[in-house]
């Protein structure tokens, strides 16, 4: 009996020394997650915060054009040249140099008629369009009022903006961080915490262009209401609970 249980006896030995040493290595290798867990797990107060800052632009945005049908695309195309060199003649009389024009659409479209069966080719519809800032902005009506009369007959549109909002920026930025302490102070005092130090700040800046509709041919129209820029930052801020 003494040669048949001695061996058994060993091998139980083994295993629950075995199990023991794996337990332990177990325990020292999870001791570096449950650290970092507790790390990461910081209890912070999350806000946001606005800030506007309105002012007057300082650039106009105007964006028209030439958009001419034809049957003969070539005769379309000579017919908006035309048209165009009218109105970048009206844009150098302004004093608007080459750098502050561009050309936005260049477009040549197929025009068909559907109701045929088999759909044969009508003309041409050639469109050219231009973007040029106006300075200072009270000439914007004038400016468009010639491009008009030049031959420039399609009109998007004016977008008002500032040229160099860094002031304005800044100014919003500490409306916004000042809102979102605002908030958090009130947060911590109503839930019976300390407030603490931020721990994680996003921004995001947003200057959009103010739009103004502009009839078609309507060269008479000379004024053209300006109105304000608004200059916006909204932060999301993480402030440590104490």
């Amino acid at each position: 009996m003494r040669r048949v249980w001695l061996p058994t006896v060993a091998i139980l030995g083994l295993l629950v020394l075995s199990a023991f040493v794996l337990g332990a290595s177990v325990r020292r290798g999870g001791a570096l997650p449950v650290a970092a867990q507790e790390a990461t797990s910081q209890r912070t107060i999350s806000v946001s915060g606005e800030g506007r800052v309105a002012l007057p632009p300082d650039t106009a945005t105007l964006t028209l054009g030439a958009e001419v049908f034809d049957p003969d695309p070539a005769a379309a195309q000579r017919e908006v040249e035309r048209r165009m060199d009218a109105i970048l003649a009206v844009f150098r009389q302004a004093g608007i140099p080459e750098n502050r024009i561009r050309t936005v659409v260049y477009a040549i479209n197929v025009e068909r008629d559907w109701q045929q069966p088999s759909a044969p080719v009508t003309g041409y519809r050639v469109t050219h369009l231009v973007e040029a800032q106006v300075r200072p902005v009270e000439q914007v009506g004038t400016v468009l009022s010639q491009a008009v009369q030049a031959g420039a007959n399609s009109v998007s549109g004016i977008a008002f903006s500032v040229a160099n909002p860094q002031a304005a920026l800044r100014q919003a930025r500490e409306l916004a961080v000042r809102d979102a302490r605002e908030k958090a102070a009130q947060l911590a005092q109503l839930t019976g915490v300390g407030l603490g130090a931020p721990v994680r700040i996003v921004e995001s800046v947003s200057t959009p262009p103010v739009p103004v509709p502009v009839a078609q041919g309507a060269p008479e129209a000379k004024a053209v209401p300006v109105g304000e820029t608004l200059v916006v930052v909204s932060v999301a801020i993480d402030y440590a609970i104490q």
